[in-house]
């Protein structure tokens, strides 16, 4: 039997070119998670950015009413940030899955995904490269926290939130403040941000704990039913609460009410890459994949500290 050389030829090229197929398949499904962290941070400064050059001449729109009678706002800055947050990270993963506050606005699809420009990256050379399978990472997103806030100019409560979700637990959280200009961000177990180094406990008798300005539910009158010796601070923000806790501002974030996990998710991770923790009422781990229920209904206890103290309170 004769082998014609052409058709080895031909067949082993098939083979190859099989081969590569597969392989280009095999690895496009995958995302370096260092990469998704770069650009996890730039999504969310550029958000920030939009939010500032649009404050001044907004569009005021109300969803509806909150549990607890609140203007549930949302306003044309809003928008802006989701669809700047997600075409940059889209535009870089493309097979990436996106939870957004604002998942139902349409984005132009004519908008150009700017350059990355120098100096917005990270130099993360000391940080190992980690892949994972792009179905099981979901990303949350928050394009601007305190939105009752804005609207009021009590800037200083606004944030842009990204959180990387693998299998359910949030692993890398990016919160960034665009009025300040400052954004942490941690990847637990490999790297964070130097504002949220070991900053000390404030020395301080009274427990201070931070509650929402405008979603307090009763926790008030609870609190004072349990405890004494303890200050309330009033902050607006998950994402401005969660680094209130990070920072060691306050010992505890108590919530009673309903909240996003889109709010929530940024603040987890870091929480967790500093030694701390976030959980609900009953400290039961948040799940936050994807097919998971996007409100957290049972309540929020976060802390650095004694996390144990404060179950049972609500």
């Amino acid at each position: 039997m004769r082998i014609n050389k052409t058709t080895v030829t031909v067949l082993f090229s098939c083979v190859i070119i099989i081969y590569l197929i597969h392989r280009n398949k095999k690895t496009a499904t995958k995302i370096n998670l260092k990469e998704l962290l770069n650009f996890a941070i730039y999504a969310s400064r550029r958000g920030g950015n939009v939010i500032i050059q649009n404050k001044n001449n907004l569009v005021i729109k109300n969803k509806g009413l909150t549990k607890e009678g609140l203007a549930d706002k949302v306003t044309s800055a809003d928008y802006l940030s989701h669809c700047t947050m997600v075409k940059t990270l889209k535009h870089n993963f493309p097979s990436l899955n996106i939870i957004s506050e604002e998942s139902d606005t349409l984005c132009s699809v004519n908008d150009e995904v700017e350059k990355v420009s120098e100096g917005y990256l990270y130099d993360l050379d000391y940080v190992d490269e980690e892949w994972v399978k792009s179905e099981d990472l979901t990303v949350w997103i928050d394009p601007l926290d305190a939105t009752h806030e804005f609207t009021e100019k009590l800037y200083q409560y606004v944030t842009t939130m990204v959180c990387v979700v693998v299998h359910g637990k949030p692993i890398i959280g990016v919160i960034h403040k665009p009025f300040e200009n400052i954004t942490s961000w941690a990847w637990i177990g490999k790297a964070k941000s130097t504002d949220l180094d070991y900053k000390g406990k404030v020395d301080n008798k009274n427990l201070k704990i931070s509650i929402s300005r405008s979603h307090s539910g009763r926790i008030k009158e609870i609190l004072d039913d349990k405890l004494k010796n303890y200050e309330i601070v009033e902050a607006a923000g998950a994402g401005y609460k969660s680094l209130q806790v990070a920072y060691r501002e306050v010992d505890a974030y108590l919530h009673i009410t309903a909240i996003k996990k889109w709010d929530i998710c940024a603040g987890n991770a870091i929480l967790a890459a500093v030694g701390g923790q976030m959980t609900d009422k009953e400290n039961q781990i948040i799940d936050f994949s994807k097919d998971s229920n996007a409100i957290n209904e049972n309540g929020l206890i976060a802390t650095l500290d004694n996390h144990e103290k404060f179950l049972g309170l609500l």
